[in-house]
């Protein structure tokens, strides 16, 4: 019994059009032709999207989708910042803005904030192949451009560094060792591509790229950190008198510090503190703390622990990716040296 199909509609021209045993067949069909189309559409559209991109394989615009991706939409949720005294000031951990609010370090943290937000942005681009081959113009001036915004993002994160969520030695240690290695990172990539050495070029650039990243990984893994102090027992802080009056007032607290941290309270005698002697107090860290200065120092307790956390994985993941592209690294060293060859190199 002969059957035509019309189309990919999957209707079956049949005389037994009512007997059930063909009817199994002609769903087959349906679904078969169904998805045929709808694969065909798919891997154009993949096609397309490549081809736009300029990766050539689909693996590296994943990775590139995954990472550059997260890393560009968080610096567009972190725009707002740049509103310091503003969204800034009522975003960041709870006593942070009492060292930001005035004088040299709101100075390093716009400068920071205003140059590393606009510098991430424009270091995703260099990493689009399309770009790189057919916009050069645009890819050399943005190198230059990039480099100076995170020079200057760096000497920013520096100058707040002394009182970052608490200031801890943990937490300048570890923002000093990043500022170190991203720059130098930099450094190296910039270095490398002068001497048309390709490989090395883009390896140092992703290092550098890598290493930017860890303050997107820092947040959910603060999330995290923050919850274990607070299951792992009891922990806390040491914080200036005049820092907690400072974070109550800044959040409007209607009752006086001195009711939670009496030890704060001047001496019941009426006689002046000595020369130099700054009043402190213990603060419990609690990230479901009463009051802002618990959650502020649970917040400075859980940073450090995060950033450390944050920098080993983005350090370690990065020569891992390198390591599983060996292939790439080749095609590119082929690359330098018919670049150094045309440059006239002694030795290529």
């Amino acid at each position: 019994m002969r059957s035509i199909i019309n189309g990919f509609s999957g209707r079956v021209l049949n005389p037994c059009e009512h007997n059930c045993s063909n009817r199994p067949l002609d769903n087959s069909l349906q679904d078969y032709f169904l998805n045929t189309v709808l694969l065909s559409s798919t891997m154009t559209v993949w096609e397309s999207i490549l081809g736009i991109t300029g990766f050539k394989k689909s693996y590296n615009f994943i990775l590139f989708f995954i990472f550059a991706g997260g890393l560009f939409g968080f610096t567009l949720s972190r725009l707002q910042y740049l509103d310091i005294t503003g969204r800034y000031a009522s975003g960041t951990a709870p006593g942070e803005w009492f060292h930001q609010h005035t004088g040299f370090r709101k100075v390093g943290i716009t400068l920071h904030l205003g140059t590393i937000l606009p510098c991430a942005i424009l270091l995703i681009f260099q990493f689009i192949p399309s770009i790189r081959h057919r916009a050069i113009l645009f890819h050399r001036i943005n190198r230059y451009i990039i480099i100076t915004l995170f020079l200057i993002s760096n000497a920013g994160a520096l100058m707040i560094a002394r009182h970052a969520f608490g200031g801890g030695h943990d937490v300048q240690l570890a923002i000093g060792l990043l500022v170190l290695i991203s720059t130098s990172s930099v450094g190296m990539a910039y270095y490398n591509i002068r001497c048309l050495q390709i490989e090395q070029h883009r390896a140092w650039m992703l290092r550098a790229m890598f290493y930017m990243g860890s303050i997107v990984t820092i947040r959910p893994l603060q999330e995290i950190t923050s919850r274990i102090i607070n299951k792992l027992g009891t922990y806390y802080a040491v914080w200036s008198c005049e820092k907690i009056d400072f974070t109550w007032k800044f959040y409007k607290i209607p009752v006086s510090y001195l009711v939670a941290y009496p030890m704060c309270a001047p001496p019941s005698n009426g006689s002046s503190l000595p020369p130099g002697y700054d009043p402190v107090a213990i603060v419990k860290a609690d990230d479901n703390g009463v009051e802002p200065a618990q959650i502020g120092a649970n917040l400075s307790m859980s940073f450090g622990l995060a950033l450390w956390l944050a920098m080993f994985m983005h350090i370690v993941g990065v020569e891992i990716y390198l390591q599983l592209t060996p292939r790439e690294s080749q095609r590119l060293r082929m690359v330098s040296y018919e670049r150094q060859k045309e440059a006239g190199y002694a030795n290529p």
